[in-house]
């Protein structure tokens, strides 16, 4: 019985082709010829011993030339490197797929080959390893076996002799005496992995969803990653298919990630003398949000929607602040050397959350937190009144520092 993706790749190629004659069919008689002649043309019998002939036409590479100039003609090469743990991203060390280039009209032959029976392998994985299963689907009375075995697997099949072309980047590379002349080919299967990776990074359902919690200041658990500075290169204009499968497969065009040197700013780690929060939070980074919540403040009636307006407005505040200022320099205060708070006049609650001498009490001991989270609250009350003046400020008791305190009991995991 004939595999179920080799039916339906001789069906679906066999409607392409009718379609495509009946265009031109002018009445039912020679429409009835049409079909039957198709019927017949996509038989396997009849389909796969024209298709084996073909894929001589073709040639599997790892490293395709066509990359460097359409019309160079170099040796079908299929590098097989074995994997070491050298840090680079390098043929061996990473799982591609092999690229296919040859005569256009002869690409449903590779396609054929890539087919996946119902055991999870390849007919070129059949091919190669002689598998009774591969042999009971091709017992053809049309041709022998072993010759469509032969003739399909010529796709596989690396070149006699070492061919280069002058229209290959080359480089003479000095060995010994003399020179070695290397010619630079595309290692096209991992340059498009590549692509298929930064696709799923940047485009992918989870990657949507990460961005759409970001715009509505909600939290996402993954999170999602953001490549700068890459580059799309094109490779074979409006023909993509004639530089190979994988080209064609990708739109003609792949990425180049940056590598330009990044543009790093001195930045000076200033070490907090009296109050993290006050030495650590410029309050003009945050001046916009305490305008919008001073006249929400100023509002002379009270309801939900005020309320609510209120507290989202201070946890845009307190998120900005933990995402743009407090993680960061709590990081780098707590790589400074041990001790370095003993000089400061910072509340010993303070000299517990940032100086790892104090790293045992503050793994053992909660009571710290609720002091630190006080002192941040007090930094909301103490930037807003320097945004809008204190004279123009709405005056601030224990009862809004109690409810500050209450929404930065959310971030304690954050703070710790």
């Amino acid at each position: 019985m004939l595999d179920p993706a080799i039916q339906t790749f001789l069906s679906e190629r066999q409607t392409t082709w009718l379609k495509d004659k009946l265009k031109s069919c002018k009445d039912e008689i020679e429409r009835q010829a049409l079909e039957s002649n198709a019927k017949e043309k996509y038989l396997l019998s009849n389909w796969l011993p024209d298709a084996a002939k073909r894929a001589g036409q073709l040639a599997m590479v790892s490293h395709p030339g066509k990359f460097s100039h359409p019309s160079a003609k170099t040796s079908s090469v299929i590098a097989k490197s074995l994997p070491k743990p050298d840090g680079f991203l390098r043929t061996g060390n990473a799982q591609a797929d092999f690229d296919v280039f040859g005569n256009a009209a002869a690409l449903d032959v590779f396609k054929f080959l890539s087919l996946v029976l119902t055991d999870g392998q390849t007919i070129l994985a059949h091919l190669e390893q002689d598998s009774e299963t591969i042999k009971s689907q091709f017992n053809l009375p049309s041709a022998p076996f072993i010759d469509l075995q032969q003739d399909l697997l010529a796709i596989k099949q690396a070149s006699t002799a070492v061919k280069t072309s002058d229209k290959v980047k080359q480089i003479y590379f000095p060995v010994a005496e003399g020179y070695h002349l290397l010619s630079i080919l595309t290692p096209s299967g991992l340059m498009f992995k590549l692509k298929e990776r930064i696709n799923t990074l940047r485009f992918s359902d989870a990657a949507k969803l990460a961005r759409e919690h970001r715009r509505n200041q909600q939290h996402d658990e993954q999170g999602f990653d953001e490549l700068y500075g890459l580059t799309v290169i094109g490779f074979g204009g409006t023909k993509p298919q004639n530089i190979s499968v994988l080209n064609n497969q990708n739109g003609g065009t792949a990425y180049l990630l940056s590598s330009m040197p990044p543009s790093l700013k001195p930045r000076g780690l200033q070490t907090p003398k009296t109050d993290f929060f006050n030495t650590s939070l410029y309050y003009r980074n945050y001046q916009d949000s305490f305008k919008l919540l001073h006249k929400l403040l100023l509002t002379d009636y009270n309801n939900i929607n005020i309320r609510e307006g209120r507290d989202n407005l201070l946890h845009f505040i307190i998120k900005q602040a933990m995402d743009e200022d407090v993680a960061e320099k709590l990081w780098q205060l707590r790589q400074l050397e041990a001790g370095w708070s003993a000089k400061t006049n910072l509340s010993m609650a303070q000299k517990i959350w940032l100086d790892n001498t104090h790293a045992e009490q503050r793994d053992n001991d909660d009571a710290w937190l609720d002091e630190i989270i006080g002192d941040f609250a007090r930094w909301i009350v103490f930037a807003y009144q320097k945004t809008v003046g204190k004279e123009q400020a709405v005056s601030l008791g224990d009862i809004e520092l109690a409810h500050f305190k209450q929404l930065l009991d959310r971030y304690k995991e954050d703070l710790r």
